[in-house]
């Protein structure tokens, strides 16, 4: 088992190449430049990742960690069963992403982009969505079209706001929020903790 040292060392160096990426871009990435980064020997980061493709599997592994993460952040904001949260959870999401996504939307960005063909390196990525998606087929019948509906045009917001172009007025993305509340999804019993 890995010390505690160990874990937040590995972390370090983690968190020093998404900001490699944030910063310079993932052409900046290199195992030299993230040791620097980090503030420790590039010796020191190969005892944690072997090879460039380590760290990068690190990274994806990291991002994934991230997306389970606030999803469960922001569905534990409401009441109700999981079928009922998923989509209000999902909304509130991208509702504080939009506002201050602290970088994960280059960082989401930079992944998808440059290891989209790499099967091996998105898989736990794709894990989660394949996560996701069951989630939805598992739904009732008469709520599983909609809640995919919701959530495939809540990704479009996402992905939007990753690429640059999301041009969409603030009080119209809350207004399709709103409708996608009210026509897609009908859990009126859903609402939000008290803080």
């Amino acid at each position: 088992m890995a010390s505690i040292k160990a874990v937040k060392t590995r972390q370090s160096i983690i968190d020093a190449a998404k900001a490699i990426i944030l910063e310079e871009g993932i052409g900046a990435l290199t195992m030299d430049h993230a040791a620097e980064k980090a503030g420790i020997s590039k010796g020191a980061l190969m005892y944690h990742f072997k090879s460039k493709r380590a760290l990068q599997a690190a990274l994806v592994e990291d991002y994934a960690a991230h997306l389970d993460a606030e999803l469960s952040r922001h569905e534990a904001l409401f009441d109700g069963s999981p079928e009922e949260t998923l989509v209000p959870g999902f909304i509130e999401w991208f509702r504080s992403f939009d506002r201050d996504n602290h970088g994960w939307a280059s960082v989401g960005l930079a992944i998808h982009s440059n290891f989209v063909h790499d099967e091996e390196l998105m898989r736990p990525v794709k894990a989660w969505y394949e996560k996701l998606h069951a989630r939805i087929a598992a739904l009732p019948e008469d709520v599983r079209t909609p809640a995919l509906v919701a959530i495939m045009a809540l990704e479009g917001f996402f992905y939007s706001h990753k690429f640059g172009v999301d041009l969409t007025n603030p009080k119209l993305k809350i207004q399709a929020w709103h409708y996608i509340l009210d026509n897609l999804v009908h859990s009126p019993a859903v609402k939000p903790r008290a803080p």
